[in-house]
């Protein structure tokens, strides 16, 4: 899927939930599809079995997405922006740096939701190919 087919791509129909086994720190998943009806759900164990790892993986990127992002911005665009401050006297190359912040912000969390969305959509075309409950 292109990244800004995953961006737009429809996510209202799932509600996927899950909590961490304290021993394998897997997700283990609770419910699937925003549905009132458990029965009307996926099959939980197949979705857990079947994108356990996957969506694991998927939460360490988003994790590891943001850490680079406070790395990379610390050392690229906040502290150059400090010394000038200091060295210059003047507030602007801070204030640059807050509002620039705004901006890095909004594209690692757009990069994020994409993540979500290729996962979601996996396990939609999974789930709908006849692991339904009935």
């Amino acid at each position: 899927m292109k990244f800004f087919e995953a961006l737009r791509w429809p996510n209202d129909h799932m509600d996927l939930r899950y909590e961490t086994d304290k021993y394998s720190n897997l997700p283990i998943v609770t419910h699937v599809f925003d549905t009132e009806d458990r029965a009307n759900d996926a099959d939980l164990d197949y979705v857990t079995r079947e994108y356990g790892p996957k969506i694991k993986a998927a939460q360490d990127r988003i994790e590891s997405n943001r850490v680079i992002m406070l790395v990379l911005y610390i050392a690229a665009v906040l502290l150059p922006a400090l010394v000038l401050t200091v060295t210059k006297g003047t507030i602007l190359p801070a204030g640059f740096a807050i509002v620039y912040a705004f901006v890095v912000i909004f594209v690692v969390e757009m990069f994020n939701q994409v993540t979500i969305n290729r996962m979601l959509k996996e396990i939609d075309d999974g789930v709908g190919q006849g692991t339904r409950r009935s």
